[in-house]
């Protein structure tokens, strides 16, 4: 469910100047140089220091009051972007922002809570009652904190709290992304991006080259898998091949009665049977070419296309913006070099108020980007002043490089 930009450059080592030394060690051959150390590489736990309150939380309680019975959640996305709904239907969108540990949120239309489905009318009245008592909170949240991985702590301006935890991977050695290698033993081979499967909270999801399907799954006993309904897909028009590549990997998940992981390969038996493989482990190293994928960032709209060419010390955008720049973990420090292509001044922030970039426009001087981490499919995600900007590496495999 989750949602940033630039950084880093290779320290060169630093030297002293010779001294006098005795002829045996003036003779001796030099030591072996240590291997450099990479300063420019993710060590996999920048993206959730730069987007520290990305994805998908649980509500427990606000105050002393437990709302855990009614399932409340709090999505947060695209570093700027939030849902939430705590038993009645939820959404009701809004956008928020953190300077350092303070929390702003800011709607842009107003809450409303509907009739609630399902139970006894007093059922119902409560769960309205959580909804409301959820999105007045949120109105008025002030700070955050992580006092553990697992744990946010959500604060207000009057001093009332509330506690989030992150939901608990339950089948961890599924969880994740995995390429669809063959199915019924035969190659299933793609046009414009690989086959994949994706496992996570109980739900699994695939998509080849047209539409994507997703639906809830079982395990009932170890080994034993089971799609207890059937799968919801997209409606995109496809070409006849297409439309058969989607028809085959929904027969193979929907008909998967038993599972084993062998290695890196995971394979499904039962109906036609399916053997995917873990994907690569993406590289995490910030120079190279990319160009914007997936979201843009937040408030933003495309003016022509969104490109960073990233060296080792500098780095330049799709407008011919040229910055020098410096990483300290994942946090980003720019010098834009002062010619015309960076001129362009970034408009305040106005929550909801878009504002255009690319082609002309340059990258670096609207994004302002200040921060970097990399997802685990390889996306660099480039923390901006308007939420995360989504770039995917050019030269590598899609669906997220080009």
């Amino acid at each position: 469910m989750r949602l940033l930009i630039l950084a880093l450059l290779a320290t060169a080592g630093a030297c002293s100047a010779p001294g006098d030394v005795p002829a045996a060690e003036a003779n001796a051959a030099p030591a072996p140089a240590a291997p450099a150390r990479v300063m420019d590489a993710d060590d996999g736990t920048y993206l959730d220091r730069i987007d520290p309150l990305g994805g998908r939380w649980r509500l427990q309680r606000i105050g002393e009051v437990d709302l855990a019975p009614f399932d409340g959640w709090i999505h947060f996305s695209a570093g700027g972007f939030l849902n939430h709904g705590a038993g009645c239907g939820g959404g009701h969108p809004a956008f928020y922002r953190l300077d350092g540990e303070r929390l702003t949120i800011t709607r842009r239309e107003a809450v409303r809570i509907g009739k609630c489905g399902g139970g006894s009318a007093a059922q119902r009245a409560a769960a309205g009652d959580s909804e409301r008592r959820l999105a007045g909170f949120l109105d008025v949240a002030a700070t955050w904190s992580r006092p553990d991985e697992r744990t946010l702590i959500v604060g207000t301006r009057d001093g009332r709290r509330a506690m989030l935890t992150r939901p608990v991977e339950p089948y961890p050695e599924l969880a994740g992304r995995w390429l669809i290698e063959s199915i019924g033993g035969t190659r299933l081979v793609t046009e414009r991006r690989p086959a994949s499967l994706t496992i996570a909270m109980k739900h699994i999801g695939a998509h080849a080259d047209c539409n994507s399907m997703s639906g809830p799954f079982e395990i009932p006993a170890p080994g034993r898998i089971a799609m207890p309904g059937s799968l919801m897909s997209t409606q995109m028009g496809c070409a006849p091949e297409d439309a058969a590549e989607d028809a085959l990997m929904a027969k193979a998940i929907s008909a998967a009665t038993s599972y084993r992981v062998e290695g890196n390969a995971l394979i499904f038996a039962g109906g036609p049977g399916m053997v995917l493989r873990r994907p690569p482990k993406p590289d995490r190293s910030l120079a190279g070419q990319y160009q914007s994928c997936g979201d843009t960032m937040l408030g933003a709209y495309h003016e022509g296309p969104i490109t960073l060419n990233i060296g080792a010390k500098t780095m330049t955008d799709n407008a011919g913006c040229t910055a020098a720049y410096r990483a300290e973990g994942p946090r980003l420090i720019l010098q834009p070099d002062g010619g015309p292509a960076c001129a362009a001044s970034a408009p305040p922030f106005v929550p909801g108020e878009p504002v255009g970039i690319g082609g002309a426009i340059s990258t670096i001087a609207i994004a302002r980007p200040d921060g970097f981490g990399f997802s685990d499919e390889g996306r660099l995600i480039l923390r901006t002043g308007r939420g995360l900007l989504m770039m995917c590496r050019k030269g590598s495999p899609p669906p997220f490089g080009g």
